[in-house]
């Protein structure tokens, strides 16, 4: 989605409502009113070779296919900024027009998790959604707010193939698959060369090393104290601290979210944070915190990159579209290369983190289930579609044909968008992990994160602070799951 990726990856408000809603059963927007679906009609079967172009569903071993009757599908989204809607829109009409019986009647939803549990919980959900609930996999099946798709994947004869291996990932938990990828959301080191140059870096760093070298030389602190330009950190709110552990072989929860790993992988954890720390160490922390206070807002021309505030930045994929946006060229000599590791920069096919993407589904309880997939289906392996959707919005596609048209169209335009393509494309793709707990852990991970690094936990302290987070969580854990 375009929107922060730090907004992302704290998937706590659908957390809480899942469990209500299994307990009983059950930018600008453009639009915020629940508008409800229109009636579906039933599907009829009929024999194969009948009916209008583009309206079936074949059926895997059968001589029939679904045969629909005029229906209009309610689908809410996440992509809810008037550019954004807009160039969406090109992958809805291809499907109204490949299906002559369907009507999507398309609703922004800028707080999906909200309204999306409230929804299934009133009996009245939307027929499909597009959404980013990335790490919220555990949740949504405990809560039985999704519908598995292998089925409905199986019958029609689909192959995973379609979708780069992260997109599979996105949408895998536990051995089931909760619907179609549309994007993926990779990150990289962005870096401002003509900064780099005139710090006497000749080119972005390759390994931790060169990285904590480029972060001194390109510190500016001025005479009484206040800082001027930070030349690396982490992140400067907290949004990517979780997300680079991963880099260090730090895991959050067991595969299929039954268990806190954090003890499992202590030495990892510990690793990470006491790497992250030392770029924080480099600066007073008051100083920095007035610093990072008075930055400017993120998706304008005082975005920090932008000014040159922070000439070394890790972020996802659609920042790369915002000098153009927002900066009128500036900076104008930046490029993008793969996050370096703890053994320096490793190959795309090796390491690859994706903090989140985006995601076609569809809610339990809805009226048409076939419907409802013949939609999701066919908005997902619109490649041209979704190529053209990306080229404005500026994530990555899933859909393996449309990563493919999308970097012949845009790679020309803005080279660095490659290193996300390649980072988008590997087998060895990393997600977040999942777990029915996983809102409030991200939550009180994080702010021990900005705690040891400013200093409020001590190096002695740190391993038994990661224990005990590890026992309360996994208690809580085993309570939600009644172990």
């Amino acid at each position: 989605m375009h929107v922060r990726t730090h907004d992302r990856h704290l998937p706590g408000v659908l957390a809480l409502s899942i469990a209500l809603v299994a307990g009983c059963s059950g930018n600008d927007s453009s639009g915020s009113a629940d508008t409800g679906s229109v009636s579906t009609a039933a599907p009829v079967s009929e024999p194969a070779g009948t009916g209008a172009p583009g309206s079936t569903t074949a059926t895997t071993g059968t001589t029939t296919k679904v045969e629909f009757e005029p229906t209009t599908l309610t689908m809410w989204a996440g992509v809810t900024d008037s550019e954004g809607v807009d160039a969406f829109r090109g992958i809805v009409d291809r499907c109204e027009t490949d299906n002559p019986w369907l009507t999507i009647d398309y609703v922004g939803k800028d707080d999906m998790s909200t309204a999306l549990s409230a929804a299934i919980e009133a009996g009245n959900p939307p027929d499909l959604v597009q959404a980013d609930f990335s790490g919220e996999l555990s949740g949504i099946d405990a809560g039985g707010l999704i519908e598995p798709i292998d089925d409905l994947f199986a019958r029609d004869g689909l192959d995973w193939g379609a979708f780069v291996p992260g997109g599979k990932r996105l949408v895998d938990f536990n051995g089931r698959h909760f619907g179609l990828p549309l994007s993926l959301d990779s990150v990289g080191l962005f870096y401002n060369q003509d900064a780099l140059t005139e710090a006497g870096i000749d080119a972005p760093p390759a390994t931790f090393a060169e990285l904590l070298a480029a972060s001194e030389k390109l510190l500016v602190v001025n005479a009484d104290g206040s800082i001027e330009r930070v030349g690396f950190v982490p992140d400067v709110d907290g949004s990517y601290s979780l997300f680079l552990t991963q880099l260090f072989g730090a895991t959050l929860f067991s595969d299929d979210g039954a268990k806190i790993t954090i003890t499992d992988t202590l030495d990892q954890w510990v690793a990470a944070l006491q790497w992250q720390k030392q770029f924080y160490d480099l600066m007073d922390t008051d100083q920095f915190n007035r610093w990072a206070d008075g930055l400017g807002s993120y998706d304008s021309a005082d975005n920090f990159f932008i000014t040159g505030q922070i000439p070394l930045y890790f972020e996802g994929s659609y920042f790369v579209t915002w000098p153009d946006r927002f900066g009128e060229g500036k900076p104008e000599n930046w490029g993008v290369v793969p996050m370096p590791g703890p053994d320096g920069v490793a190959d795309a096919d090796q390491v690859s983190l994706i903090p989140s993407g985006n995601w076609f589904m569809i809610p339990t309880g809805v009226d048409n289930v076939d419907a409802s997939w013949e939609a999701v289906k066919c908005m997902a392996l619109a490649s041209d579609e979704i190529a053209a959707f990306e080229k404005v919005y500026g994530n990555i596609p899933a859909n393996v044909a449309a990563l493919d048209t999308y970097e012949a169209a845009v790679v020309p335009e803005i080279p660095a968008i490659q290193t996300f393509i390649d980072l988008a494309r590997s087998p060895a793709a990393k997600l977040p992990g999942s777990a029915v707990v996983v809102g409030a852990l991200s939550d009180e991970i994080t702010s021990l994160i900005l705690d040891y690094r400013r200093g409020d936990l001590s190096d002695d302290d740190l391993r038994g602070a990661l224990e005990d987070l590890q026992a309360r969580y996994q208690d809580e854990l085993d309570l939600e799951l009644g172990n």
